[in-house]
C-alpha cells in the first residue's frame, strides 16, 4: 500500500502528450519497467498518472488486468489482448475451436476484438476443445499465441467514436498450429474468462481515477475530492489482489466500484477553463466506463444472494 500511496501523492506533474498509441507505448513501457516489482495494478496506475487522456488510462488498465489474469505468461511491458468475444455469440456458444488432427492441435475461428495498431502483441484466446466435453467444465481453454503466427490474420481497423485513439479489429484463426506449452492450465471459463470481467473493471476504473487525479493536481481541484480518489485507488488495489472466485470478494468489489463511480461522477464539477481540451476528450470518452454496468449489477446481486441478507432493488455496482 505504501508504494501506491507514494506514487499517488508524490506523482510527477509531467505528463506525456500523445496523439497515437505509437507515441504512448514508450511512456507506458517506461512506467511498466519502473514499477513492475510492485505488481500489475501499481504499474498500470503509474502509467495512467502520466496519461493526457482516458484512452491511455484505459489501455494501461486493460493491460494490467491481463497481466493479473495471466501472471506467468503476460509480461510487464508486453502488449496483450484477451480474445473472448465473438460477434453475436454468448460465451456458451463460442465457435472458435481446437481440433486434434494426426497428433497436431489446430485452431480455427474468429474473435471480434483486438487492438489494431500493435503488431508485436500476444493473444490469449478462449477456444473450445473439440476433443473434450461438449459443454461445462473442461470444454473451454485459453491459448497463448503471438499475433505474428502463421494462420493468424487481423482484419482492417474499425473506426469508433469513443476513445478513437484505440481502434480495434477482428481476428481470424485459420489452422493455427499449437504446441502443448501454449495451452493455459485450468478451465478457460471458470479460471480466466469469468473472473476477467471483474478484474478488468477493477483495473480500468483504477486507471481512470489515476488519470483524473493527475488532472486534479494540474488544476488544483478540491483536496477533499483528491483524498477520496486516493482512498478509492488504495481500495481498488486491495481488490486486485483478492480471489475473484470468492462471492464475498465480489460484494467488496461491488462496493468499491460504486464508491469509485461516485467519485468519477463528481469530477465533472471540477474541470476548469484551462482544461478545456482535456475536458472535451473526457466527455467524449467517459461513456466507456459505463459499459458492462448491467453485468456488474447482476454480479453483485448474485453474490448477495449467496448470503442470508435480504437483497433489495437498490443493489447496484457503478
Amino acid at each position: 500500500m505504501q508504494k501506491l500511496l507514494d506514487l499517488l501523492i508524490r506523482q510527477s506533474s509531467v505528463r506525456t502528450e500523445c496523439q497515437s498509441l505509437g507515441q504512448w507505448l514508450p511512456a507506458w513501457h517506461e512506467q511498466q519497467m519502473a514499477h513492475m516489482k510492485c505488481g500489475p495494478f501499481v504499474a498500470a496506475v503509474a502509467a495512467a498518472t502520466r496519461a493526457d487522456r482516458l484512452a491511455w488510462a484505459f489501455f494501461s488498465g486493460y493491460q494490467g488486468a491481463i497481466q493479473s489474469a495471466f501472471p506467468q505468461s503476460a509480461q510487464a511491458g508486453q502488449v496483450s489482448a484477451f480474445c473472448v468475444n465473438e460477434a453475436g455469440k454468448k460465451i456458451s456458444e463460442i465457435a472458435t475451436s481446437i481440433k486434434k488432427i494426426d497428433g497436431d492441435f489446430l485452431m480455427h475461428g474468429s474473435k471480434s476484438w483486438a487492438l489494431a495498431d500493435v503488431d508485436d502483441m500476444t493473444l490469449f484466446v478462449l477456444a473450445r476443445r473439440s476433443h473434450g466435453p461438449a459443454k461445462g467444465a473442461g470444454s473451454l481453454t485459453v491459448i497463448q499465441v503471438p499475433l505474428q503466427t502463421a494462420g493468424v490474420q487481423r482484419n482492417p481497423a474499425r473506426a469508433q467514436k469513443v476513445v478513437p485513439e484505440l481502434p480495434h479489429a477482428g481476428i481470424n484463426f485459420d489452422g493455427v498450429l499449437l504446441q502443448d506449452s501454449q495451452f493455459m492450465s485450468g478451465d478457460g471459463y471458470a479460471d480466466y474468462a469469468k473472473p476477467f470481467r471483474a478484474r478488468e473493471d477493477i483495473f480500468v476504473t483504477g486507471c481512470a481515477l489515476a488519470y483524473l487525479l493527475s488532472e486534479a493536481k494540474a488544476a488544483a481541484w478540491p483536496t477533499t475530492w483528491s483524498q477520496r480518489c486516493i482512498a478509492a485507488l488504495v481500495a481498488l488495489e486491495q481488490c486486485s489482489r483478492q480471489d475473484l472466485s470468492n462471492e464475498q470478494v465480489h460484494i467488496l468489489v461491488a462496493g468499491v466500484l460504486s464508491l469509485a463511480g461516485g467519485i468519477i461522477r463528481e469530477s465533472e464539477q471540477h474541470w476548469t477553463v484551462v482544461q478545456g481540451l482535456a475536458q472535451d476528450r473526457w466527455q467524449r470518452d467517459a461513456s466507456l466506463l459505463t459499459l458492462g454496468r448491467d453485468a456488474r449489477r447482476q454480479r453483485a446481486i448474485k453474490s448477495w444472494a449467496q448470503t442470508d441478507w435480504t437483497v433489495t432493488s437498490e443493489v447496484v455496482s457503478d
